[in-house]
């Protein structure tokens, strides 16, 4: 059964960019990567490698207990990541404080505004690798 898995991981896998819908193949060798991101600590990073089209950074991520792979842009991550620790401590205080009602929409309210906040850093983010892609493909075709 071990030689399986170890036979299996030395294939390459074939994983699609989720910034591009590019195909990307990538080789997975068995080594682990320090996983700094706070939101997915119970995930381990297997590989960092980038797209063969647009040039982002990719995280091929596996969960700890449900071996299910993820592949991430690391920069959308990072975009999160920033405010994992006061979302966290945001959320267990509206948990808190559901019985007064100043205070919990006051929280809510502080979270929409973080939650709204990185998504308009992922959106720039976006639209910034669109632009710079487009740029790339206007310079190729002189």
């Amino acid at each position: 059964m071990k030689h399986n898995h170890l036979i299996m991981s030395f294939l390459p896998k074939i994983k699609r960019c989720p910034s591009c819908d590019s195909f990307n193949i990538i080789r997975i060798n068995g080594i682990s990567y320090d996983n700094h991101f706070k939101s997915l600590t119970e995930w381990t990073l297997k590989k960092i490698f980038n797209c063969k089209k647009c040039k982002v950074e990719l995280g091929l991520f596996l969960h700890n207990f449900y071996q299910k792979e993820k592949l991430i842009w690391v920069d959308l991550l990072k975009c999160e990541d920033q405010f994992h620790n006061t979302l966290v401590k945001l959320q267990a205080e509206k948990i808190k404080n559901k019985k007064l009602n100043k205070k919990y929409y006051k929280i809510l309210n502080e979270i929409k505004d973080i939650q709204n906040e990185i998504r308009l850093n992922q959106t720039k983010l976006k639209i910034k690798c669109k632009i710079k892609n487009r740029g790339l493909l206007i310079r190729h075709v002189y």
